[in-house]
């Protein structure tokens, strides 16, 4: 998650200081069992080796370290070491369920519970799997939660922040039919360009791409469909889409397969580069003798259909009454 990190980074920027014992407030931390004695003895015993704790500046308030502040008090010590971080309380809370899930006493299963509860609260439009991400649940849990939780404790909103920091809607339909419209003024435009005024992933918009230039265009009612072209000249556009509106293609199975063809084996600029790279280097030759082989049998095709057409129109001039 881009917030978690941007928390860590200034964290980690934090220069270490020395606090007084009596000071530091140990309240509001994410565990409801503050003191684990088995815990403690262990620290106790490396108390001259422990890290640094973290402290919210303004309250003073131990964001993580409860246990070694209490071991520090157990072996006489009246100031430990720390590191100061400014932020809001949702923030507060936030880094201390991170730090307290990455390293020392886990939270419990109870704990890390509520602490998705009260994330799905301060943070409700962070999806599923990044609360999971941060607290150390399955997103399926984390979505069970969430339903559980009222409206009035989590309030309703129609996108969700995944963990990558963007932005994408609870309803996959509707960043699909903008992706449609999209591409139905520019069939031109990247799968990136796409999903970035659609709000919707790459992976999304390539697969809206593909079905619309399929024939199946899921994301719309029949009524507005149209099919999706990849990157070709206005000649070739103009021709595919008097070809889809032929009901002689459209509504017969072999027609149709037809125009999936004639549209889906093409690549756009994108589409070759993303191609390209996932291509090993030791199946370099073998991905290139399928491109020409299939390219060999796309000429054939070309050939054969010209050469009909020949055969046809010799036929229809030499017929009686021509």
């Amino acid at each position: 998650m881009a917030a978690v990190k941007s928390l860590e980074k200034q964290l980690a920027e934090s220069p270490v200081t020395s606090l007084d014992i009596t000071e530091l407030n140990l309240e509001n931390s994410p565990r409801t069992q503050l003191i684990d004695a088995a815990h403690l003895e262990s620290l106790v015993e490396a108390a001259d080796h422990l890290p640094p704790i973290v402290v919210h500046r303004p309250t003073l308030r131990v964001i993580d370290g409860v246990h070694r502040v209490h071991a520090m008090r157990l072996v006489g010590a009246t100031t430990i070491r720390a590191h100061l971080f400014d932020g809001n309380e949702a923030d507060v809370f936030l880094l201390a369920v991170r730090l307290n899930i990455a390293h020392g006493l886990p939270l419990s299963l109870a704990e890390r519970r509520r602490a998705a509860e009260r994330l799905l609260r301060s943070r409700p439009a962070w999806s599923d799997r990044a609360v999971a991400k941060v607290v150390g649940l399955s997103p399926k849990t984390v979505g069970a939660l969430r339903k559980t939780c009222s409206t009035e404790e989590i309030p309703h909103s129609n996108t969700r922040v995944g963990r990558d920091g963007r932005a994408r809607p609870v309803d996959a339909s509707l960043g699909r039919q903008r992706a449609v419209r999209l591409l139905a003024d520019r069939p031109d435009a990247s799968v990136r360009q796409i999903a970035r005024e659609a709000g919707i992933s790459i992976g999304t918009a390539h697969d809206v791409r593909s079905a619309q230039a399929a024939g199946a265009a899921r994301a719309l009612p029949a009524a507005t469909r149209r099919p999706m072209l990849t990157a070709v000249s206005t000649r070739q556009q103009a021709k595919y889409l008097q070809m889809f509106r032929d009901p002689g293609l459209r509504y017969s199975d072999h027609g149709r397969r037809l125009l999936q063809w004639l549209t889906a084996h093409r690549l756009d600029p994108e589409d070759q580069r993303r191609l390209l790279s996932a291509v090993p280097p030791h199946w370099a030759e073998a991905v290139a003798e399928f491109a020409q082989h299939n390219a060999a049998q796309w000429a054939e095709l070309a050939r054969d259909v010209r050469r009909q057409q020949g055969a046809d129109g010799a036929a229809n001039t030499s017929a009686p009454g021509a």
